[in-house]
């Protein structure tokens, strides 16, 4: 059995460089003025900035940081948009619903009133009369010259499920 190569810890000669709030706003600044973190290089970051104290380790170790907190802020964001997205879309469909259900209710109203209007004239008193005669298949009803055919259950036949007012004549 090999034991695993292990890299031992070196810790590097230059000495641990403390970003200063001012020394590191002066970095982002160079980093945007490069095109940003893509396209900025510690190289090229090095020589934008020309501060002598400053080495090509201590800005590769703060860009790789600065990316890496970057790319957490921009899922972050991407998730918040997306529950923002997510948010507006629930409101909008309990909007549509309201309408939807406002228009079925205020349809529904008219029909109401229409059929009651259809009602009272149907219950009036008329002089019209009605003749139901049998046929080979059902029965047959006439009414000012116009014929329904009926089944045995007195429902329009090849229509089982229709309600009263269509089979009246009423229209909705």
């Amino acid at each position: 059995m090999e034991k695993p190569i292990v890299r031992f810890y070196t810790k590097s000669k230059m000495p641990r460089l403390r970003w200063a709030t001012d020394l590191h706003q002066y970095f982002v600044y160079v980093v945007n003025r490069l095109g940003g973190e893509r396209k900025a290089t510690p190289k090229k970051i090095v020589q934008a900035m020309g501060v002598k104290s400053l080495t090509l380790s201590h800005v590769k170790s703060l860009l790789q940081m600065y990316r890496n907190k970057k790319r957490r802020d921009s899922v972050q964001e991407r998730i918040m948009r997306q529950e923002m997205r997510w948010r507006q879309f629930q409101q909008h469909f309990q909007i549509y619903e309201r309408l939807r259900d406002a228009t079925e209710f205020i349809q529904n109203q008219r029909r109401l009133s229409d059929n009651k209007e259809k009602t009272i004239e149907f219950l009036k008193p008329s002089n019209k009369t009605m003749e139901v005669g049998h046929a080979d298949d059902g029965l047959v009803a006439v009414s000012d010259g116009a014929n329904v055919r009926l089944n045995s259950t007195g429902v329009l036949k090849g229509e089982e499920k229709l309600s009263l007012g269509l089979t009246l004549g009423l229209n909705y």
